[in-house]
């Protein structure tokens, strides 16, 4: 699923098409809106911007007139965490602000129950946020499909602010070596740096070094995020 996820990405000419994609490729597990978030620290060019977004036209309007994107439990919790992280998880906290409990009441007037949240980190302060709601509360957020939701909801990133200029990403083949994609590979194949050291005749912790510089070329905060990233490009 997402070998073919990110080969249609690859033809998605617009952030909004991206969102759609992403929202259709989510919806079997009962999600039923999303949405993609960029943030540039305070003083940079840009500061918040939608990537996609298909809420109901009044939420929407009711978020943007009252600035709630830039007053959103959702959006801080996700500059302390690198993890996905669920509504449920944040909901009830009690240093919650008048502004982000009166968001919670809005989005629970939609029927929405639970959500799944991806941050994503970048250079220079760089925060982005891939979102999906429910009106399931109980949603299926088994760990299985977390690590599928993670990956599609990182590769939708990449390729939404690619398109808008928010964050443009080279060819990692450019920036790798061989066996820096190698191991790579071996690691979205779900094998241990000692099952992979064992099959490339290496040590462990040459193969820690060889993943954690591909890591760093690509600008990926975790492993998964560089497996989605090799997976967004096609080099799986």
């Amino acid at each position: 699923m997402l070998a073919d996820f990110c080969h249609s990405l690859t033809s998605c000419r617009t952030p909004a098409a991206v969102g759609a994609l992403f929202v259709r490729a989510i919806e079997d597990e009962g999600f039923v809106y999303c949405a993609g978030r960029s943030l540039y620290p305070a003083g940079s060019d840009g500061g918040f911007r939608i990537l996609f977004r298909n809420w109901p036209e009044a939420r929407a309007a009711m978020s943007d007139s009252r600035g709630l994107t830039a007053q959103n439990a959702i959006i801080r919790e996700a500059r302390r965490r690198m993890s996905p992280f669920t509504w449920e998880d944040i909901r009830t906290a009690a240093t919650a602000t008048r502004a982000e409990a009166e968001n919670w009441e809005h989005a629970m007037s939609f029927g929405l129950r639970n959500g799944f949240v991806q941050p994503v980190h970048g250079p220079g302060g760089y925060l982005g946020v891939i979102s999906a709601s429910t009106r399931e509360k109980a949603a299926d957020l088994r760990p299985d499909w977390q690590v599928r939701l993670r990956l599609l909801a990182l590769c939708a990133h990449d390729q939404a602010a690619n398109l808008s200029g928010a964050r443009p990403l080279a060819n990692p083949a450019e920036r790798l070596s061989p066996r820096e994609l190698e191991t790579l590979r071996w690691v979205a194949d779900g094998r241990t740096d000692a099952e992979i050291g064992a099959i490339l005749a290496i040590s462990a912790t040459t193969v820690r070094f060889h993943v954690d510089r591909a890591r760093v070329k690509l600008e990926a905060r975790t492993r998964a995020q560089a497996v989605a990233r090799l997976a967004f490009f096609g080099l799986l």
